[in-house]
C-alpha cells in the first residue's frame, strides 16, 4: 500500500491526506458523540440544549388582529414600473440657405400648379358625349353613321352636326370621331362601334 502512495504524485497524495484528515474529524463531531453515554463529555451544553428545544415547542396563539393593516398616511411615491417624463426634444436647428432657397422654388412651383389648375378648372369644357354608335352602311366614299340617345335614331355624314352639340369628324369601319361645336381646339373623341 505504501509503495502505492509513494507512486502518486504530490498534489494527489496532499488531496488524499486532506480528505483523511476531514473523515476523522467528521468521525469526531458526529459520530463519537452519539456513541456516548447521555451526559458524558457534553458537559453543560446538553440541559440548555434541552430547555431550547422545549420552548421551541411551545404552540404561540396567532392574534388575527395584528395581521390588519393599521391606518396610516401613506403618501404614494414614484413608481417604480414607470418612467419618468422624457425631457423635451431640442429645438430643430436654423434652415440654412440652400434649404431656404428650396423651399421658396417648392413654394414658387406650387403657386404656379395651383394657377394652372385653376386657370383649367376656368376654362368651358365639351360636353359629354351622350351617343351611342350602332354602325355605319353605304358606300367606303359617302358613308353614313348610324347613332342612338336612347330615344332617337341619327344618320350622319362626316362633316354633320347632331343634337346641335356634336360634329362628325370621321367614319371609320368599327369606329367614329365625334369632334365638339364651339370647341375647335379640343381633340375628336372616338366611339367604337357597338359601344
Amino acid at each position: 500500500m505504501r509503495q502505492k502512495l509513494a507512486q502518486l504524485p504530490p498534489r494527489q497524495r496532499r488531496l488524499l491526506a486532506l480528505l483523511t484528515v476531514l473523515g476523522l474529524a467528521f468521525l469526531w463531531l458526529r459520530v463519537v458523540p452519539a456513541l456516548l453515554p447521555e451526559g458524558a463529555g457534553a458537559g453543560a451544553s446538553r440541559p440548555a440544549e434541552r430547555a431550547r428545544r422545549e420552548a421551541l415547542g411551545d404552540v404561540v396563539e396567532l392574534r388575527l388582529d395584528d395581521l390588519e393593516a393599521q391606518p396610516g398616511s401613506y403618501t404614494a411615491g414614484r413608481d417604480p414600473f414607470r418612467y419618468g417624463e422624457p425631457p423635451p426634444p431640442p429645438p430643430p436647428p436654423p434652415p440654412t440657405a440652400a434649404e431656404l432657397a428650396a423651399e421658396a422654388e417648392r413654394l414658387a412651383l406650387e403657386r404656379a400648379l395651383q394657377a394652372q389648375l385653376a386657370a383649367e378648372a376656368a376654362r368651358p369644357k365639351p360636353p359629354p358625349v351622350n351617343l351611342r354608335y350602332l354602325g355605319s352602311f353605304g358606300p367606303e366614299v359617302r358613308r353614313i353613321a348610324v347613332f342612338s340617345d336612347g330615344q332617337n335614331i341619327y344618320n350622319a355624314r362626316a362633316g354633320d352636326v347632331l343634337d346641335g352639340k356634336f360634329i362628325v369628324a370621321r367614319i371609320g369601319y368599327e369606329s367614329v370621331d365625334i369632334g365638339f361645336v364651339g370647341f375647335p381646339d379640343e381633340p375628336p373623341q372616338r366611339l367604337a362601334a357597338g359601344g
